[in-house]
């Protein structure tokens, strides 16, 4: 059955209510004996720079607490290995259920990813795990690639020549290929950085694709964070959704704004001015069903006034459009 897919809005927009922006996805079946599967996932809480992060994750965790989701994911972005982010990690660790970690570029800023992995307790920078029936794929895209070596993130060196960064290694490439014909279930790959986007993806994210395509009647979709925008791409024939940063996005310095805080805070967070927030903090559940169906419900908010409109940002172009929400989807597969 040939893939199609469409999209319906309903109603306008407004702060702290939810849109539904529905996507449906065709394609031929592979489940059995799938469960119903419900989990949590955020992007870009960027906990070093948000004076408000510790409350904005905890907003998050108690709902997905309260909700009783099976598992949690944050897609990177998340907070660097520095001890005084102890009780933001405590924050994450009140959830119960399984955690998950996609490594961001940013994590590395003053850290090697050994020492993430280390503070996080995650295992390996990228891998894949199975829950009720269900196959997940972590990668890790932050790899420089010069002189033809594929060089690990750490302590910042990515703060180079953008054309070196953004990749992924050939061995990595070679385990995804082998993972993914590997399992018979409807699978979802994570990453920080996009797989598709044209602008802020992955730079060889074309091998990447080649390789789901041949799969495609496997893959639900891929997600990912680190552009800080709400979006959705169709795209021979796999579905790539763009996650929303839980807090901000990121101004070029003419559009600087010092109005929204209280004059410490600036003090205290140099990089503030530079950040467009959101009034409330922006995440998303998943909602998996046997049937065939992945609803995502994503938080809608509204930015901290000014907003960057206010403060003269043009709009963006299609694909790289800022708001201050996640949308809710609808994915058949």
């Amino acid at each position: 059955m040939k893939r199609r897919n469409f999209m319906n809005l309903i109603g306008p927009a407004s702060a702290g209510s939810f849109l539904m922006p529905t996507l449906l996805s065709f394609k031929p079946s592979i489940k059995e004996n799938n469960k119903p599967l419900r989990f949590g996932i955020v992007a870009d809480v960027h906990k070093d720079l948000m004076p408000d992060a510790d409350a904005r994750l905890q907003k998050f965790i108690s709902e997905a607490i309260d909700r009783q989701v099976d598992f949690i994911i944050q897609m990177g972005d998340f907070c660097m290995a520095d001890s005084r982010n102890q009780e933001f990690l405590k924050i994450w660790e009140t959830f119960k259920g399984p955690k998950y970690h996609v490594l961001g570029n940013h994590d590395m800023d003053r850290n090697s990813k050994q020492e993430m992995l280390d503070f996080w307790g995650m295992p390996k920078t990228y891998y894949s795990f199975d829950f009720n029936n269900y196959h997940f794929i972590v990668l890790d895209a932050n790899f420089l690639y010069q002189d033809g070596k594929f060089i690990d993130y750490e302590k910042s060196n990515f703060y180079v020549n953008s054309d070196y960064r953004t990749y992924i290694n050939n061995e990595q490439i070679e385990w995804f290929k082998a993972d993914l014909e590997a399992t018979q279930l409807p699978t979802i790959v994570f990453s920080h950085q996009s797989l598709w986007h044209y602008q802020w993806g992955v730079k060889n994210r074309l091998t990447l694709q080649k390789i789901m395509e041949v799969h495609k009647e496997k893959i639900i979709c891929c997600m990912n964070g680190h552009n800080h925008l709400d979006f959705h791409h169709h795209q021979n024939g796999i579905d790539y959704v763009e996650i929303n940063s839980m807090s901000y996005q990121w101004m070029e310095d003419k559009y600087k704004n010092t109005e929204r805080y209280p004059k410490e805070m600036y003090e205290q967070y140099k990089w503030l001015p530079n950040m467009a927030t959101y009034k409330d903090p922006l995440y998303a559940f998943a909602d998996m069903q046997p049937e065939g169906t992945l609803a995502i419900e994503g938080v809608k908010s509204e930015w901290t006034a000014p907003s960057p409109y206010d403060d003269g940002l043009p709009k963006g172009v299609y694909g790289n459009e800022y708001s201050a929400k996640i949308s809710d989807y609808k994915l058949r597969f």
